[in-house]
């Protein structure tokens, strides 16, 4: 697989698919600890500039184990079969209380890329 994700950015190959496990966790004085995000929604966009709208929109609410703070954020083909270029994303939680948070870029301020490269191998 040559799609990955960093904290700079996510490259993909048009058309393919992308799985990104997340786990979110609270700060405590003791350590860390899961965070239950059992009602909380996970969004990501996908974007050529602020101002248009996303070529890529996510949604997340199922949770595969929210009491311990894990999803899945899944990239689908169908998402990923758009025009080969460099865009922009970030990735967003709401909390159930109305609180939210960016999380992905890490670095505050910053914006993450998304590179869709081109496929050679196609279904033709």
């Amino acid at each position: 697989m040559t799609s990955k994700m960093t904290a700079a950015g996510i490259v993909i190959t048009q058309g393919d698919t992308l799985n990104v496990p997340l786990r979110f966790s609270l700060n405590q004085e003791n350590g860390k600890m899961p965070a239950d995000i059992s009602n909380a929604v996970v969004r990501m966009q996908v974007r050529s500039g602020a101002d248009v709208p996303p070529l890529i929109r996510k949604e997340i609410i199922d949770h595969y184990d929210p009491v311990n703070g894990k999803t899945i954020l899944q990239l689908t083909s169908e998402d990923t079969n758009i025009p080969v270029g460099t865009y922009f994303t970030d990735i967003e939680i709401q909390f159930i209380d109305g609180q939210k948070f960016t999380f992905y870029p890490p670095k505050a301020g910053s914006r993450a890329y998304f590179k869709i490269t081109e496929q050679f191998t196609k279904g033709d």
